[in-house]
């Protein structure tokens, strides 16, 4: 009877050891798997992206100040035209961000991913549907090494085999600008930590 007992009672110390040694250890060292390892990744199934609990936080969670949407203006230097893709790209950057359709597509006050991404683009005289799959259909292919800011950027969350479901805008050193369901707004942040890289497309800007 003894023996039992004593058996309970060393498996109750050790549990409670184990918890106590849990919540007293450092935060990294329980933390979540990065994405590549299994955790959460940024992609959602749907027409948005999503990050995980370990995404890095963003690369800048403010947008520009109201004199660069006045002077984002397309020029006749191709280089000096993608400059002003990413200040106007980042200007949106805060804009809510809400699934369209259901919901409206309204610049600056909610935007989904392609949504963003026609808006910025329609500033410089390109008429973008309002689809991730039917944007794929215009510019050129290039690929993920030769990327450059203001290329769009394609995903295909749900797997190689699925249909393209998210596009952003690469903005330099591994950087997209995004309409983000996780963070709710359109953002700047890491994009390997967008799950399903599929290709990506350059636009003609002059």
């Amino acid at each position: 009877m003894r023996r039992p007992l004593l058996i309970c009672l060393a498996a109750f110390l050790a549990a409670t050891l184990a918890a106590i040694a849990f919540f007293f250890a450092p935060e990294t060292s329980r933390a979540a798997p990065p994405p590549s390892e299994g955790g959460a990744s940024q992609g959602t199934f749907t027409q948005g992206a999503t990050a995980g609990p370990n995404e890095p936080s963003l690369v800048d969670g403010t947008r520009p100040s109201d004199s660069v949407r006045a002077d984002a203006v397309v020029t006749a230097d191709g280089r000096r035209s993608r400059r002003g893709v990413m200040r106007v790209a980042r200007w949106h950057i805060g804009t809510p961000y809400r699934l369209s359709p259901p919901g409206p597509c309204r610049r600056y006050r909610s935007e989904d991913c392609s949504c963003f991404t026609k808006f910025v683009f329609n500033t410089f005289g390109k008429n973008l549907p309002d689809s991730p799959t039917r944007q794929w259909q215009y510019g050129r292919k290039v690929t993920k090494s030769n990327l450059r800011p203001g290329d769009l950027v394609f995903f295909k969350e749900a797997g190689r085999n699925r249909p393209i479901t998210h596009v952003g805008i690469y903005s330099g050193r591994g950087n997209l600008i995004h309409a983000s369901a996780y963070f709710n707004k359109v953002v700047e942040s890491k994009m390997k930590y967008i799950r399903g890289y599929s290709r990506a497309k350059r636009l003609r800007l002059r």
